[in-house]
């Protein structure tokens, strides 16, 4: 306890939306944005009745790219083969 509040120690630090953990690794921050990207994925393909090609791209390259690309020398060199499985 720090001056009379209880103080719970994270393995996770969030800074500029990407997410690491104590020993400096991204398993965290990669599986949270691919959860976000096929959760928004979905959504794209439950709201598009549709399946129009060109409009299921558009509407990938707006909203889903940008999750997956947003810090790419942390998402694209990660450490691990099975992240990069994940991620693609």
């Amino acid at each position: 306890m720090v001056y009379g509040l209880a103080v719970s120690l994270s393995d996770t630090v969030r800074d500029l939306s990407v997410i690491v953990d104590s020993k400096l690794h991204f398993d965290s921050h990669i599986s949270a944005i691919v959860h976000k990207a096929h959760s928004c994925a979905n959504l794209i393909l439950k709201c598009f009745h549709l399946r129009d090609k060109e409009l299921l791209i558009k509407a990938f390259c707006t909203y889903v790219r940008p999750l997956l690309e947003y810090c790419i020398p942390v998402k694209w060199t990660p450490q691990f083969n099975y992240l990069i499985d994940k991620i693609e």
